[in-house]
């Protein structure tokens, strides 16, 4: 074997071994939804009581503390009891392009300040370029705690 053919060997053996380093992670990331859904990450919101049936609330949900913030992360939802035995949880982002969504209690619509959204109070799509209803949070309520789990929407939200 000559020297060229050595530097040629040594050149694709260091390409082979970057492609891999960065490959593997970039496709089991791809296909981190077929492998199937994360663990349920059940978080406290508010006790149930404080949404009353048929009325839509703005609920803030707080996440983990890291040690880098100087105050505790939340995340806005809006919460609607159609029904006393019926919850459902929104997130407060557009299916657009995830900007905060507003709700009018007057038209009971939630509006998108962005490009123009509107949804009904059911969450689903009135009008605008979202072509999808508000993401849904799953929800459950434990010894009268509304819980959601955050690991059930897309990391978009």
């Amino acid at each position: 074997m000559d020297r060229r053919t050595l530097l040629v060997r040594i050149a694709q053996g260091i390409g082979l071994v970057v492609t891999g380093i960065v490959g593997i992670p970039a496709l089991l990331l791809a296909l981190s939804p077929v492998r199937g859904r994360r663990r349920p990450a059940w978080v406290p919101v508010a006790p149930l009581g404080a949404f009353p049936f048929g009325e839509v609330r703005q609920a803030t949900v707080p996440l983990a503390r890291d040690d880098w913030a100087e105050k505790p992360a939340e995340k806005a939802v809006y919460v609607w009891r159609p029904a006393p035995d019926q919850t459902v949880v929104f997130s407060r982002h557009c299916t657009d392009l995830s900007c905060p969504v507003i709700w009018d209690p007057g038209s009971e619509r939630f509006f998108c300040p962005c490009h123009g959204g509107i949804f009904a109070k059911n969450g689903d799509r009135v009008a605008g370029p979202p072509r999808r209803p508000l993401w849904r949070y799953d929800n459950r309520v434990r010894d009268g705690i509304l819980e959601i789990d955050l690991a059930s929407l897309p990391p978009v939200t």
